[in-house]
């Protein structure tokens, strides 16, 4: 019987609605681990038994890198106090510090996902690898080479382009949300990747990938004992880099059916590929209309970021961070959570563009929406990645023709004005 959950990062934890964390509290005790400099979420903090604060990395990824050795030493400590390393779990959604999770879980011997299973979704050369082997179609790819970066970048790029094509994606292995990525369409363009990839403070590897085109899609899933049980199909507006540059990222969820399936078996296979068996898996991949064929981008063993938790929960009644905290406190509590897709919500993340904040704008939709804004004029902002954003805009229409067209209006939404 598990006696006591250790959360490590609040980061998508505030998702989880109240009767979620309120029926955890009452069966278990609940500690949260933060960086020492991070402010609490207010609602967190109230569902909490205690609050522990812990050093961290802040060069190593976009968010702090939790310290591995001061939370082994809390949760040892939790273990002292529960009886025994089976009555304690630790949760973590937070792409940053999944590994680190995975880590103080095989030291202390606690239940859950592994590090060599983890690793497989943290980096992007080994999850392109392992889906590979199982016949899964990848983008051409290869580690950077930071010395031929640096010693013959006319050469490399050369190289790159005879064997990759002549549009390059060259993106770090283990950030999110589309932090450092750079298309590459000429040479000048790979000078300016150069100069992100040598000028940046965070310690990165990179990797260059093949550029594919075809619609994106995201797969968010639930998945028990290796198989799917629950996925959000949606298509996207844009890509991740896309939104970094100004567009809105928009999900459509309204997938014709055979697609849908197609799209769903592909999330399986991959899922099956890398070894994943309990939990949620944030799924990205293209599909192209003129040949029918489908490209793995990249996954993540986590709930989705930005808008992911919310629009599910708004278009199937199922909230994905409470999912992972019944399974991980009790499993039979699953049976609360039931689908109900209404395909009638249209949502986007908003970008923030860059400079100073001197006007927020209302879409031009004939769809009833609401917008949550994150900024407000005289702000300063900096685009560099999904974390970087103007706030989240949904829409509602049982007219999924309107809705269709409201979701291609806001391809050339412009949310923000900045000076």
């Amino acid at each position: 019987m598990v006696k006591t959950l250790v959360f490590i990062t609040q980061a998508y934890v505030n998702f989880a609605s109240d009767a979620a964390l309120e029926k955890v509290r009452s069966k278990v005790r609940t500690v949260l681990v933060l960086y020492r400099d991070e402010v609490v979420n207010a609602r967190i903090a109230r569902h909490m038994d205690d609050i522990v604060r812990v050093g961290g990395a802040l060069t190593d990824n976009v968010r702090p890198v939790l310290s591995v050795e001061e939370m082994l030493v809390l949760v040892e400590h939790e273990i002292g106090q529960a009886g025994n390393a089976d009555a304690v779990r630790v949760f973590c959604q937070e792409e940053c510090n999944v590994l680190g999770a995975a880590t103080i879980r095989v030291t202390l011997d606690i239940p859950g996902d592994s590090p060599d299973m983890v690793q497989r979704f943290r980096d992007k050369l080994e999850m392109k690898e392992a889906v590979a082997k199982h016949g899964v179609r990848v983008p051409g790819y290869e580690k950077l080479d930071r010395n031929r970066l640096s010693a013959e970048p006319q050469a490399y790029y050369d190289a790159l382009v005879e064997k990759l094509g002549k549009r390059l994606v060259v993106k770090p292995t283990r950030a999110a949300g589309s932090f450092n990525v750079t298309v590459v369409e000429s040479y000048e363009d790979f000078l300016v990747a150069r100069k992100v990839v040598e000028d940046e403070i965070f310690r990165f590897e990179y990797e260059v990938d093949e550029f594919i085109s075809g619609t994106m899609y995201q797969c968010d899933s639930f998945v028990r004992n290796g198989i799917v049980v629950f996925s959000g199909i949606l298509e996207l507006g844009c890509s991740n880099f896309d939104f970094v540059q100004g567009k809105p990222l928009s999900v459509y969820p309204a997938i014709p059916e055979a697609l849908r399936q197609r799209l769903f078996q592909f999330n399986q296979d991959v899922v099956t590929a890398l070894g994943f068996e309990n939990g949620s898996t944030h799924h990205e991949l293209f599909f192209n209309e003129a040949d029918g064929s489908i490209v793995f981008l990249e996954i993540a063993a986590r709930v989705p970021g930005g808008i992911g938790v919310p629009f599910h929960e708004k278009n199937s009644h199922v909230n994905l961070i409470d999912a992972n905290l019944y399974y991980t406190v009790d499993p039979a509590w699953l049976s609360d959570i039931q689908p109900i897709v209404s395909n009638n919500v249209v949502s986007a993340l908003l970008p923030v563009g860059h400079g100073t904040v001197v006007q927020l704008n209302e879409p031009k939709i004939e769809s009833r929406y609401e917008i949550v804004w994150n900024v407000q004029p005289g702000a300063v902002v900096n685009s560099r990645s999904l974390v970087d954003n103007a706030g989240i805009l949904t829409l509602y229409n049982d007219d999924r023709i309107v809705l269709r067209r409201d979701f291609e209006r806001l391809q050339h939404y412009v949310p923000v004005t900045c000076k």
